[in-house]
This record gives C-alpha cells, structure tokens and sequence, in this order.
C-alpha cells in the first residue's frame, strides 16, 4: 500500500535549513519509508505555481531552455590530422588526436541530435600527456594539439550559424605544475599542501588539489590575472558561457567578485559551476555567493543509483524535493547521467545497461535542470573509471542507434514543451520503483510516470485533481502514442517494465508554446 504524505503549502515553501528540525525530521520519515519500500504520495500544487524567470516571454531564449552536449576535445572527433604529434590512440593516458576542427565538423551531428549547446573541455595550453586540458600551463594559447586561437573563434561562428551556443571550461582553482608562473610568482599560490581530509573546509579551498598548484584568490594580483585571461577569451570569441571547474575549492567571496565582472564583459554571460558534493545546502551556499548555476550532482547521482542500480526512486523524488528548497534558483542546475570524472552508465550499471539508460533519459529530459548528455551517451558507450570513461567516438562504428533516436525524440519533445524547460515540477507519486510527476507552465501541462521495476508493469489509476484537468481530458504519450483519459480526476496507467511514458495534454506538434526560442541564434 502507498503511504501517504500530505505536505501543507506553507512547508512546501519552505526553504530547508540548518534552523529548521521539523523538515530535517520529515526529509528522515521519507527516507525510512523509501528504504522500506514504501512509496511517497504527495498532493498539491506548490511547485506548479512556481516557475522560472518570472515574466520571462516564452520567445525569449533563457539558458533554462537549453539542452547540452558535453565534449572532451581530444576525445571527440579528428579534423586536422597536421597537428597529431605526441598522439597514441593505445594509450588511454595520451593524447588521441581529437581537435577543434574535428568539433566543427560535427556541429550538424550535434545539432541534429537536437541540443542547442556544447561545453568543450579546456582549451588551453597543457604539457606532457595532459589531454584533458585541467593542468594549463598557458591560459592565453590554444593548445597546439586543438588547433589555433583562429580555429576557436570559428567554432564559436560556426556554432553561433547553427543556433547552438558554446561553453568553454574555465580553471581558475589551480594551474598545471609545469606553467612558469609557480616559479616566477611563489607568492601567487597557497603553501604546498594536499588535500587530506575532505571535510575540512579550509583545506578543501587552500591544498593542491592533486598535487596541483593552488592559486591564492586573496591576492588581488591573482584576482586580476584570471579575471584578464577570462575576459580574453570572452572577448576574443564570443564565447557564451563558462564552466567554472573545482568551484568548491575557491573561497565563496572570490565568486561573488568574479561573476559580476565577467557580467561587465558581456552582459547575459553565463556560468554553470561544478561543486561535486551530494548535498543540496552545500551547493545552494554557492549560488547565492553569486555562481548562476550548478552541475546538479546531489539529484544526478540519486538518479544513476536508481535507473543503474535498482536505487529508490521515492530517495531520486526526496533529493529533487530538497534540491528544490535549498537553491535560490533550483532551475539553474545541471543535469546529467555520467560525465568525463566517473563510470559511464552503462558500465555502471548492474544489468540490461541499454534499457536502463534508455530510462534514465526519459527522466533526464522530463526534470526541472537542464540536460547535460556526454558525449557518446546517445550510442551508449561504455568505460569505467577516468580515463577509460574517455574512449575515442567511434565514428563510423555506432552502436544502440536507437538510444540516438530517443535522444533525438526527446530533444524534440522537451523543445516543444515550454513546462519540461521552465515549468514547476509537482511530485505526484514516488515509490521504490515508480516515480510520477506533473510539470506545468500556464496551460502545458505534462505528466511523466517512469516504471524502473525490471519485469512488473505498473498498473494503476493516478491521481490528477492538482492540475484541474477536466474529466474526459485525453492525455497522449508523447513516446508511444497511446492514449488516456481523465475519469474522476484521475488517469489509468499501465507502464511496461523499465520504461516509461510522458503524457501531454494536447498533442499539438505544430506549434506549441516557446518552441520558437530554441531556433533562435545567439
């Protein structure tokens, strides 16, 4: 039998804090029910009278209706075969020949996945077999393996023709140990120290973080430092956007100076930062320090132990609640199911790696963050541990090329539905296996209802009065087709095994609310 939670309004908005023990009390029954296997109903419409960016109009282009293609560069795609020195394609440590130009010549794939966003891997000068770009010893060149200053500003041209905006990854946490200014300026950087215990702040934002030379923020020199090769970079290409690498390891404050000033740069500049922690209130800390958004690992990781590992989906519904009520702005986060720093999906997965993904991306498009997919996600590639999670594309040699048409699909559906990207998410159900919620933005309206169970359906009736939906409503399945109806406020489900089911109000696909904003140009 699913337990039932009643939540009043006034606890839904709620903003949960350390000085708050009756909520920290009720987040604690809800675990303990999901660990029993009981489910989690909750009722009302808090959520769905709260959307993003007020006023916002729904031709506007906000960052919250963008979907995201991660890449690492050397990784990606090989243009230009003249700079490939140093490259050991058997070497999973070495450099592999991915280049800039090679993204360039992907853009139409990327596009016709449907994203309309890529995040690049850092750009900048490495030494040695740094690949990955996170150990500069230059922060002013291209990388000589990537291509030329001239071939970036072209990436971002030819990027910006198609409609597709560009994040470059920004470090401004350390530097690499063979960049000349850890001798020409010692007193730029904190004391050599590493980071020994991870729960001692002070240590965590002044050691080296792998050994990594620690900028010191304090020093007003520093400040100035990053914030000029930042505005390089902004102004020579008219980047979009940055992600902010190892933001925990800065000081707060330096944050609250920084992201304003790149805002004098270039008004609308965007920042998503990356604060690894599985608490919400430890990341909602930094964006009031003033970092737009965040990579939204506390809800992302309750989801890959769900869909991979036969997690609680009532734990997945409690992690969004809470994410929801720490962050000033819960809807500037960053969703995803596997990135460069862990296991990929697939392989983390215990069994059927492809059915699972193929759930986890119903909920990964159908959630309040944006979508973030890495790249080789959509053909279900597999790796373990860094750096095996950073195997080469295999163009020409893809795989599961139906996970890449329900990409594609859902890029698609979550375009035409100004409530996947704006709209408030109300919790419906939530068990150990089933998770339900309705996402609505004026009158889109959209219901999702996932079924994780690898061989139950999940047959039963829903309850619907939230939204108001007369009886007789059709809902349709924007994956399936199928059909239901509203009887006594309620709908009748039956969910395959491992699958799910986003059913819309109106299946209009001509032309429904906001869809223009995503053929817009920069």
């Amino acid at each position: 039998m699913i337990q039932m939670i009643r939540l009043t309004r006034e606890i839904r908005f709620t903003k949960l804090g350390p000085t708050a023990p009756w909520a920290c009390r009720l987040l604690l029954l809800v675990f303990l029910l999901a660990v029993l296997g009981l489910g989690v109903h909750v009722l009302g419409v808090a959520m769905a009278e709260r959307a993003v960016t007020p006023g916002a109009p729904a031709d506007q282009r906000i960052w919250q209706d963008e979907r995201i293609y991660f890449i690492m560069i050397d990784r990606f795609s090989d243009g230009d075969p003249t700079n490939n020195f140093n490259v050991m394609k058997g070497n999973p440590y070495a450099w592999h020949g991915g280049d800039l130009q090679g993204i360039i010549d992907k853009l139409d794939y990327i596009k016709s996945l449907g994203f309309t966003a890529i995040w690049i891997t850092p750009h900048v000068r490495n030494a040695g077999i740094d690949y990955h770009g996170y150990a500069a010893v230059d922060f002013y060149e291209v990388d000589p393996h990537f291509g030329t200053k001239e071939t970036l500003k072209r990436l971002v041209s030819e990027a910006h023709a198609r409609g597709l905006k560009v994040i470059f990854d920004i470090v401004v946490n350390h530097t690499g140990p063979n960049n000349p200014l850890v001798v020409e300026k010692p007193e730029w950087f904190h004391p050599r120290r590493e980071i020994s215990n991870w729960n001692d702040t002070e240590e965590v934002r002044r050691g080296w973080l792998f050994g990594l030379p620690d900028f010191d923020q304090s020093n007003p020199e520093v400040r100035e430092y990053i914030l000029e090769y930042s505005r390089f970079w902004i102004e020579e290409t008219d980047v979009d956007g940055f992600r902010l690498d190892t933001v925990k390891h800065v000081e707060p404050e330096f944050w609250s100076w920084y992201v304003p000033e790149l805002q004098k740069i270039k008004p609308g500049f965007w920042v998503i930062g990356e604060v690894w922690d599985s608490s919400p209130y430890r990341l909602a800390e930094y964006q009031r320090a003033g970092v737009t958004a965040l990579i939204d690992f506390p809800e992302s990781e309750a989801a890959r132990q769900a869909f991979a590992r036969d997690g609680s989906l009532a734990v997945l519904a409690q992690v969004s609640r809470q994410v929801e009520m720490a962050m000033e702005d819960p809807w500037q986060m960053g969703a995803f199911l596997d990135n460069h720093d862990m296991p990929r999906f697939t392989t983390y997965t215990r069994d059927d790696p492809i059915g699972r993904l193929k759930l986890g991306l119903i909920w990964l498009f159908t959630q309040r963050a944006i979508p973030i997919v890495y790249y080789g996600t959509e053909i279900g590639m597999e790796g373990g541990n860094d750096p095996y999670n950073r195997a080469d594309f295999p163009w020409g040699e893809e795989e599961n090329l139906d996970v890449r048409d329900l990409v594609v699909r859902l890029n698609d559906i979550r375009s035409r539905h100004i409530a996947l990207r704006r709209g408030g998410m109300e919790m419906i159900l939530a068990d150990w296996w089933r998770y339900a919620y309705a996402r609505t933005l004026g009158e889109d309206r959209v219901v999702v209802v996932l079924n994780n169970h690898p061989s139950q359906p999940f047959v039963r009736e829903i309850e619907l009065s939230a939204l108001n939906l007369p009886d007789g409503t059709v809902l349709v399945d924007e994956l399936t087709g199928g059909r239901v109806q509203v009887q006594n406020g309620r709908i009748s489900v039956d969910i395959r095994p491992r699958s799910g089911a986003i059913y819309v109000v109106q299946p209009n696909r001509s032309k429904s609310p906001g869809r223009e904003a995503d053929g817009q140009k920069k």
